[in-house]
Parts: structure tokens; C-alpha cells; sequence
């Protein structure tokens, strides 16, 4: 198996303050970093590709090849 290959995401700032906000409003207590990552590996992970992505840490997710029947494929 080669070796994971390792991106990087930019949030923007406009994202973040939203986020930040909502949280504080509600007063969860998670960095909104953290809020993000988890968001992004649930949109990941149920999308019709076949990827699955789980949050490995509070600014981390893997990503992964899953085949399934229903997919959709990535590059057509």
C-alpha cells in the first residue's frame, strides 16, 4: 500500500466566524475548527462517491476509496 498522501484545506475566515459564533450562541464547547472537520467528514462520508472519511483527530479526517453499488463515480 503506498504511503498516505496528506493535503491541506483552507478554511476561510468567513466560515470560521460563522461557526464560532453559532457554537458560542449555543454554547457548545468545541473549537470551531473541530466543528468543521467533523462537518466535512459527514458531508464526505455520505456523499453518492465512493469515498468514506472519518474525523481522526479535532483538525484531522481520512479519506478513503469505498466502493459501493449505488456510487456515483468520481471522474467520469
Amino acid at each position: 500500500m503506498p504511503d498516505d498522501a496528506t493535503i491541506q484545506v483552507a478554511i476561510d475566515p468567513s466560515l470560521l466566524e460563522h461557526v464560532r459564533g453559532q457554537l458560542a450562541r449555543k454554547r457548545y464547547s468545541i473549537a470551531p475548527e473541530e466543528a468543521i472537520t467533523s462537518l466535512v467528514s459527514i458531508i464526505l462520508d455520505h456523499s453518492p462517491y465512493p469515498i468514506r472519511a472519518k474525523q481522526t483527530g479535532k483538525r484531522a479526517a481520512r479519506i478513503t476509496y469505498h466502493i459501493r453499488s449505488f456510487s456515483q463515480p468520481i471522474f467520469e
